[in-house]
């Protein structure tokens, strides 16, 4: 069956371009999110993105952006690779019902930090902001039971720090838009539900997208509730490693590996995609839990191979979701 990742369909949510600032009322926030709509936006940062992650979920939309200062120094030797980010802001926007509070900066020596905070306001939203060394966390309620919960941490003086927190918290923008999700793909099982997609952009270097699938009944005392596969395209070259087994498929070099153990994914690669980007690759990871479902290594390449970039979406470049 010929699934199109774009127009998978999902769990109702605001209707289409619906927008608002935080400091608007939203009153229908879903107990759960359709991962095939975006809902975030920023319209505030203090700098250039050197690299930005975006991952939708049905319970979470989690945001994770880095960036410079539009007057920090550079050299010529500095390379994206290595960059050591002036400032960063990682948001989790959640569904009605989900408390993501909790959620606070974490040392390896000491546990979690103790929150030194205090209530202010975010546009004419009451919020909590708990203050650290490097980092400001902002915590408030966009809708009715639903909350926004949003980490900065930057190199500046305290001052500047609050300030930014504010300013980028403020605007934050709430708009229900189509993923645009970049790819098409052909072989997912009938009934594949779409659960979750995640967009890595890296100045001048390396961009990724996938998308899970749910695939499969669920099996007895399984934890998870139905086996996952995951689809996707990336702009890394294919890896020489010892462990990867080099192999072509219908004339396209490509990668495969599958588990040798209980609870080790297969994954399978193959370049050249056809189309704007002959410098993508196409991507396929399988769940234990979904080989049963989806067959053996010629299946897994296969469905690998019949990955396609959707017209217009040909430029990784033009991911950009901020």
């Amino acid at each position: 069956m010929a699934v199109v990742v774009a127009m998978v369909a999902g769990l109702s949510v605001w209707g289409a371009r619906r927008a608002l600032h935080t400091g608007g009322i939203a009153t229908s926030v879903p107990v759960r999110f359709d991962p095939s709509q975006q809902l975030l936006r920023f319209g505030y940062l203090p700098g250039p993105v050197v690299s930005a992650s975006y991952t939708t979920g049905p319970e979470v939309h989690h945001l994770d952006i880095h960036g410079s200062f539009d007057d920090a120094p550079t050299t010529e030797e500095e390379h994206a690779s290595s960059f050591n980010p002036d400032w960063s802001v990682e948001i989790r926007m959640a569904a009605r019902g989900v408390d993501i509070r909790s959620v606070v900066p974490y040392d390896e020596d000491s546990g979690e930090v103790p929150v030194r905070g205090e209530r202010i306001r975010v546009g004419d939203r009451p919020a909590f902001q708990a203050t650290f060394d490097y980092s400001r966390v902002l915590t408030w309620e966009y809708a009715p039971d639903a909350w926004m919960h949003m980490m900065l941490s930057a190199e500046s003086s305290d001052d500047r720090r609050d300030e930014i927190a504010r300013q980028v918290a403020e605007g934050v923008r709430l708009e229900a838009t189509p993923r645009a999700l970049p790819i098409r793909v052909k072989g997912l099982p009938d009934g594949a539900v779409l659960e979750s997609t995640w967009l890595y952009w890296k100045a001048d270097e390396h961009i990724s997208f996938s998308a899970d699938y749910l695939v499969g009944p669920v099996e007895e005392n399984q934890p998870d509730p139905r086996p996952v596969v995951r689809v996707g395209v990336s702009t890394e070259k294919l890896a020489r490693a010892r462990h990867l087994d080099r192999v072509t498929v219908a004339g396209r070099p490509a990668t495969a590996f599958e588990s040798r153990g209980r609870g080790t994914n297969s994954f399978y690669r193959v370049a050249r995609l056809p189309g704007g980007c002959t410098g993508c690759v196409a991507e396929v990871r399988i769940e234990p839990t979904a080989t049963a479902v989806m067959g053996d290594r010629a299946d897994g390449l296969k469905l690998a191979a019949s990955i396609r970039l959707m017209e217009g979406r040909e430029d990784p470049a033009g991911w950009r979701f901020w």
